[in-house]
């Protein structure tokens, strides 16, 4: 397997302590992925002018207004759900990723919002999970982790 198809990938780290991909490991949501433009906030901030603004135009039916405050309500509030379903979809992707990496002979484990895995010489590495081109994807890396066995 070629690691060449990993840094490939504009959201998967380009760095040379890759161990193993594990494409698709679990899907994304089918909502935007949260950035500045969809922002709640940011649709309410602009919303709200514009529909004001739109309503003392004289040439333009004063409903208009009302109308794009409801509008821009409605994505504000789809926004709202598309950022709160990414979070709880990268945890989801977190376990899964654990349970794929087992299911693999690795030993991985979940400690708070980080995966780590353990090498052969029980040396505790770090392993992260990315949004890949089709879905969550999970890359085992040589980095050494500060966390100990106990």
């Amino acid at each position: 397997m070629s690691l060449q198809q990993s840094f490939d990938d504009p959201h998967r780290p380009t760095t040379d302590t890759t161990v193993r991909v594990f494409p698709n490991i679990a899907p994304t949501p089918r909502s935007p992925e949260p950035t500045w433009w969809n922002n709640p906030a940011a649709i309410a901030l602009i919303g709200m002018p514009l529909s004001v603004g739109l309503t003392w135009l004289p040439w333009l039916p004063p409903i208009l207004g009302v109308v794009a405050m409801l509008s821009s309500l409605v994505v504000a509030v789809c926004a709202a759900v598309a950022h709160l379903t990414w979070p709880e979809s990268h945890v989801k992707a977190l376990a899964e990723g654990a349970w794929v990496a087992r299911q693999c002979g690795y030993q991985a484990a979940v400690s708070g919002h980080e995966l780590h895995w353990m090498d052969g010489d029980d040396t505790i590495k770090h392993a992260t999970v990315v949004r890949g081109s089709t879905g969550w994807d999970l890359i085992l890396t040589a980095q050494n982790t500060s966390i100990s066995v106990d």
